[in-house]
């Protein structure tokens, strides 16, 4: 019987055309008799079917895990808020002459900045600020007495020179920043044109003529003429001296014009200091960032009261106001070591790299360059420069060749290993919000995140919080002698950052301190 039924399956299979065909031997076991009127489907290669659709469906499945494992990854590794790059980060400020020389005539210039960006880069800066770039008849001694606001001292470079270091610093994500030293090339502020911005960002280069057919001011002039080279801001060095010239809100509301959203603005704290409150609140619209230079020397109270001073009044925390540019040294400055001790150097910088605003870094502050030494008075007629001493290089080529003489001698000392301490807080200061925001926004007001507490005699400890972050402190003792403290009424444990062991467990009831040193701890929550 079972033999009579294989024989019919056969039959009807065979009338089908479909006799052999193996995928349907199993409609065989299934009693299923094969006639015209069989559906095609049927006859559908099933077994190829199903190994397909497998295979569709697995790659699918692959395809969309890779997808999500893809997004993972690009994401960003923590939700901090963001802010103009000119907010919260670090400056570099270099004077040109004794940075790096390129052609061997002993003068730092452009060409030398350029081959030191990966040392920057390292440092962890945002932007470089060069102090002097303008002609003088006797550059770079008499830097300040500059002949023009759009010619490159030849001494340092050439326009070439100057784009291609800007090309080359953008692309390691640095800006960069020039000081317009408008006094006393200026004796007065011209009276605004009220040009609208004609550069165009898509070229390169630009030419003196175009500007010079658009704009009568001599201070918009050169804006211009750097920003179509790629300038990203300017600090207008001396407008103090034009506090009571008539011009001066309608020139700076002309340069912030000028400028835009995307380039900062800087002045000095004098400027502000100098006008009346009416004048002051109106000049703070235009600026972005108040130069503040923080004076070390006249005690620890007196740091921690003029820093909290700065953080008042006309420079209390804002969103879109100016920010707060801390220095410590600059062109016109003593430099923190000052013959002393490099420690006060580092521990200075520290404790800079932990206030809210912009903090600026002076060219070798980061390694404790110190001043030229001249104890026997062989460099008398260079006094005034002798802050200015050239940069030390810690391995490879020097400042210039060795069988150069440089324009100044090199400093008296110069501690690279506080290089790797301060590029580590630059690097804290970048991924941490309690660091490199100004304020904290709640209920829709601006408060304070910074707070300072000065105990014992040298000590100023700074607090810095953001809402859902950790909170970290410094400990800074600007004294000659070892301490141990007991701040446990301020502060329990915590993890060492910067300075000692990192990641060394600390408690504040016995915080032991090293003189001339700064700490930096991550609190525990």
């Amino acid at each position: 019987m079972e033999v009579e039924e294989q024989e019919v399956l056969n039959g009807n299979a065979a009338e089908t055309g479909l006799a052999g065909n193996g995928h349907l031997n199993h409609l065989a076991y299934l009693n299923i008799p094969l006639s015209k009127d069989t559906p095609d489907f049927v006859s559908w290669n099933w077994p190829l079917i199903r190994k397909c659709t497998f295979f569709v469906f697995m790659s699918s499945l692959l395809a969309m895990v890779a997808i999500v494992i893809a997004m993972i990854a690009t994401l960003p590794t923590s939700c901090n808020p963001k802010t103009a790059w000119y907010r919260g980060f670090v400056f570099y400020e270099i004077f040109p002459p004794s940075f790096q020389d390129s052609n061997k005539d002993g003068i730092g210039d452009l060409l030398g900045i350029r081959s030191r960006i990966e040392y920057l880069e390292k440092l962890g800066v945002r932007a470089v600020r060069l102090n002097s770039i303008f002609s003088s008849p006797h550059y770079p001694e008499d830097f300040n007495n500059v002949t023009s606001l759009t010619e490159i001292d030849h001494h340092i470079g050439t326009i070439s020179d100057f784009e291609l270091l800007v090309q080359n610093l953008n692309q390691r994500n640095i800006s960069l920043i020039l000081d317009l030293p408008i006094y006393p090339y200026l004796k007065k502020l011209g009276e605004s044109t009220n040009w609208p911005n004609f550069v165009n960002e898509s070229s390169t280069t630009t030419t003196m003529e175009s500007i010079l057919s658009e704009s009568v001011n001599p201070i918009t002039l050169a804006m211009k003429y750097w920003i179509a080279l790629g300038v990203s801001g300017f600090y207008i060095k001396g407008l103090e001296n034009f506090a009571n010239d008539v011009y001066l809100i309608d020139n700076l509301s002309e340069w912030k014009s000028t400028l835009g959203n995307d380039r900062a603005l800087i002045v000095s704290d004098s400027l502000i200091k100098s006008l009346d409150k009416e004048a002051a609140s109106k000049v703070i619209n235009y600026v972005d960032l108040v130069d503040v230079h923080v004076l070390l020397t006249n005690g620890t109270t007196s740091i921690e009261n003029h820093i909290n001073d700065t953080m008042k009044g006309v420079f209390a925390p804002t969103e879109a106001g100016p920010w707060i540019h801390w220095s410590l040294g600059g062109v016109g400055k003593e430099r923190p070591t000052r013959g002393v001790s490099a420690n006060i150097t580092l521990a200075s910088i520290l404790m800079q790299l932990m206030l809210p605003g912009t903090p600026s870094i002076f060219y070798g502050d980061e390694i404790a360059l110190d001043s030229l030494r001249d104890l026997h008075n062989e460099h008398s007629e260079s006094r005034h420069l002798h802050h200015l001493s050239i940069m030390q290089w810690n391995n490879g080529a020097q400042f210039t060749s060795s069988e150069t003489l440089p324009w100044l001698p090199k400093g008296a000392t110069a501690t690279f290993q506080n290089f790797e301490d301060v590029s580590k807080m630059i690097k804290l200061r970048d991924r941490s919000p309690a660091l490199y925001k100004n304020h904290i926004e709640k209920n829709s007001e601006l408060e304070q995140n910074t707070v300072l507490h000065h105990i014992k005699d040298n000590v100023l400890i700074v607090e810095r919080r953001y809402p859902r972050r950790h909170t970290f402190v410094s400990v800074t003792n600007f004294g000659n002698n070892n301490l141990l403290l007991d701040v446990s009424s301020n502060y329990y444990s915590g993890l060492v950052m910067i300075g000692r062991t990192r990641n060394e467990k600390v408690y504040f009831d016995k915080f032991s301190i090293g003189p001339m040193e700064t700490i930096v701890v991550k609190l525990d929550k």
